[in-house]
């Protein structure tokens, strides 16, 4: 046999430990039973513990794929490690496998995931099993604004009786892949082996089609009773892909799997031991280790996922570095630390869904979708039927109204010189509530349009009110541009526009004739576009109020999108009924964003 020593020994044998766990479908034979494991709680109660860290959460009943779907697949930018944290009890034991000691505690998860994903990270899930009380998925990093993915992952979760989170285990690919050094290895090792006698079946032969199924019957039933790893072969689909992250491509194909298989024969002195398998029909997770020659070696984390016709048609095998943390990981994290790589790579599909389209949000968001009409109608409404005419003549009705405003502001009619100004106050107000969701907007980028909108009101805010993405998960300041963060996000802004509605209010109230002022409007309104205009502009933005005011309730904790029933209406309504004052009070009350995101 192939002879080696020390560190060098250390890695071959964690990269052949990964070799064997083929997602616990092809692993080598255990020469030792195994004594399951207390299987874990069958149902998953209500998260009841009134902590300051559990009402991050709604408390109600979670499965294990469900939790981790609202966890980490559902929010729109990246997941929240205080979410996550506030999922946890108190005593959860994170094992990260780069790292020497586990982590212990919800506080200290918290700092683990906020160091391990900086902003400008995310953790997109590739695979979500369906378990109950335990389940994983496989990952991979991708970062704002960069084009391709990073480093890819294996996580394990297990659920105590109260619903939280109590065991997880990580473990992302090394850097370093032996990839031809370890198939030289097997190889060479093959060549030289014995055979032995092989023990007598002690097992009846089973044909599971569920994940956990499989994984069960392999690592606790057939490979303690004398099965060859040939018996996992028949588990697998014809178009199998299976990643050992210890070769730089998958295997393809079940020719590519078994005849990589058959290379694991040449070292019978290997004994896996399964110490966690998850629940789950499609996909299943599994924590191991291995013993040689009795000794303690290496360990690792795997994923399965099955077809519609129960056979592996994905697995993936992680081993824990024998250095940790890893050298070449870290200087990757150092260098990039959001995609942990040293340079992006292919673009990576995922289970979260994509981005909404314009046409999905309108589809979805009766609000949005009557935005639109509206601004359809309006634009074509001014174009086409509005009193008035369109002319850049300085001799025109509107630029003569315009100019004697100039010259003398009390010759404007008091009305109309509310509505005008305020038709400056309002855009100030949409550009406090929207620009904390403006980041990477599509399909429309915020800035022009929330720019724009001061001269052109809703002919420039309706398209980007109706189309933009819905954006009502919580950010913080530290994510804002410079103009959202110091201005719009002040109080003294919003203070400031709610003042000058109070003034513009107090003119309407203190006319001194307000019969003959609404006499004169009117006849404005029928004969000047720019009065008839402005006065429709300001009806249908402030019509329209509640929507960018909702939304910016949820992002700061004032509403539920998800929930049911009232859902603090009356607030909405209080803020959104009173045109101008009552949206510019909303800022002055609104409740601050916090400086990291939650």
């Amino acid at each position: 046999r192939v002879g080696l020593c020390g560190q060098t020994r250390m890695l071959i044998l964690s990269a052949a430990s990964s070799a064997f766990a083929l997602h616990s479908a092809a692993g080598p034979r255990p020469r030792l039973p195994v004594a399951p494991r207390a299987s874990p709680p069958a149902a998953v109660q209500t998260l009841v513990e009134p902590s300051p860290f559990t009402t991050l959460l709604p408390s109600r009943t979670l499965t294990c794929s469900t939790l981790l779907r609202r966890l980490f697949v559902e929010p729109e930018t990246s997941f929240s490690p205080a979410a996550v944290a506030a999922a946890c009890s108190e005593d959860v034991e994170w094992v990260d496998m780069d790292l020497t000691e586990p982590v212990r505690g919800r506080e200290a998860v918290e700092r683990h995931l906020r160091a391990k994903w900086p902003l400008g990270s995310l953790l997109k899930v590739e695979r979500l099993s369906d378990g109950a009380s335990s389940g994983g998925f496989t990952w991979h990093r991708e970062a704002d604004g960069v084009s391709g993915s990073g480093l890819r992952g294996v996580t394990y979760f297990e659920l105590n009786g109260e619903g939280e989170l109590a065991y997880v285990q990580e473990g992302s690919e090394p850097l370093f892949k032996l990839d031809t050094i370890l198939e030289t290895f097997l190889t060479a090792a093959n060549a030289n082996r014995q055979d032995e006698a092989k023990p007598p079946r002690s097992y009846e032969r089973q044909t599971p089609t569920t994940a956990s199924g499989i994984a069960r019957y392999l690592w606790e039933v057939a490979y303690p009773g004398g099965a060859t790893p040939s018996e996992a072969l028949s588990f697998f689909s014809d178009e199998v892909v299976y990643e050992d992250f210890n070769y730089r491509e998958p295997f393809v194909g079940l020719q590519a799997v078994s005849a990589y298989i058959s290379l694991l024969d040449a070292f019978p002195q290997f004994t896996f031991l399964p110490e966690r398998i998850s629940d789950g029909d499609t996909g299943v997770c599994i924590t191991w280790r291995c013993e040689v020659n009795g000794e303690p070696g290496p360990s690792g984390i795997s994923y399965n996922q099955v077809d519609k016709s129960g056979k592996i048609c994905f697995a993936r095998d992680i081993p824990a570095p024998s250095i940790k943390p890893p050298p070449l990981a870290a200087v990757a994290a150092r260098l990039s630390p959001q995609l942990r790589t040293f340079q992006p790579r292919a673009p990576l599909p995922s289970v979260a869904p994509p981005p909404p389209t314009a046409l999905d949000t309108l589809a979805a968001r009766p609000a949005r979708a009557a935005i639109a009409l509206a601004w359809f109608s309006f634009s074509a409404y001014v174009a086409l039927a509005s009193p008035g005419e369109f002319s850049v003549s300085a001799d025109s009705f509107d630029n003569q109204l315009i100019a004697k405003a100039i010259d003398d502001p009390t010759s404007l009619n008091p009305i109309f010189f509310a509505v005008f100004n305020a038709l400056g106050v309002l855009p100030g107000i949409n550009a406090a509530l929207l620009l904390p969701g403006a980041k990477g907007q599509r399909p429309l980028p915020a800035a022009p349009f929330v720019s724009a909108a001061f001269f052109l009101g809703f002919g420039a805010a309706g398209p980007y009110l109706a189309l933009r993405q819905p954006r009502p998960d919580p950010v913080g300041r530290s994510e804002l541009g410079f103009f959202a963060r110091y201005v719009t996000e002040s109080r003294l802004y919003g203070g400031g526009l709610l003042a000058a509605g109070a003034v513009l209010l107090y003119g309407l109230l203190s006319m001194a004739d307000p019969a003959a002022a609404l006499s004169d409007y009117a006849e404005l309104f029928g004969s000047s576009k720019l009065v008839h205009v402005s006065s429709i502009d300001l009806l249908v933005l402030s019509a329209f109020a509640f929507e960018p005011i909702r939304e910016d309730m949820a992002r700061r904790g004032w509403w539920d999108e998800a929930a049911e029933g009232t859902n603090n209406l009356a607030r909405l309504l209080a803020f959104s009924l009173v045109p101008v004052l009552g949206p510019a009070a909303y800022l002055v009350l609104r409740p601050d964003l916090p400086e990291e995101r939650a």
